[in-house]
């Protein structure tokens, strides 16, 4: 996101009201202001041909809390999201679980929890 300039784009885009944006997985982990935690679901040492060698831990800062994906659900990575989830408890750092088919909404006053079921 850094390399290609969505996060700064973005971040304007939201702000301004212009776009709406939607992420699952990685995809909503990114939207909080830092990624530290997020290494015990997804390796930081696998980096892609072409990327800088070491990972930005930085995310993007929309929200004021970590999130945690695939929490309790039937995927893969449900088994590190609880241990993301102690990471984050043991630290202090504030977060929201998310399990497969919720969504964060914001509501510009705070975050909405919505399900499928």
């Amino acid at each position: 996101m850094a390399l290609s300039g969505f996060d700064s784009l973005a971040t304007r885009l939201l702000r301004s009201d212009t776009i709406a944006y939607g992420g699952f997985s990685a995809g909503a982990v990114v939207a909080a202001p830092t990624m530290d935690g997020i290494h015990l679901m997804d390796d930081p040492n696998e980096i892609p041909q072409n990327y800088p060698a070491k990972p930005l831990w930085e995310g993007l800062g929309w929200t004021d809390f970590s999130i945690i994906p695939h929490f309790k659900s039937n995927h893969p990575e449900a088994e590190n999201a609880e241990a993301t989830k102690t990471y984050f408890a043991k630290r202090g750092m504030p977060f929201r679980t998310l399990k497969d088919g919720e969504v964060l909404l914001n509501k510009g006053n705070g975050f909405e929890l919505l399900s499928k079921t």
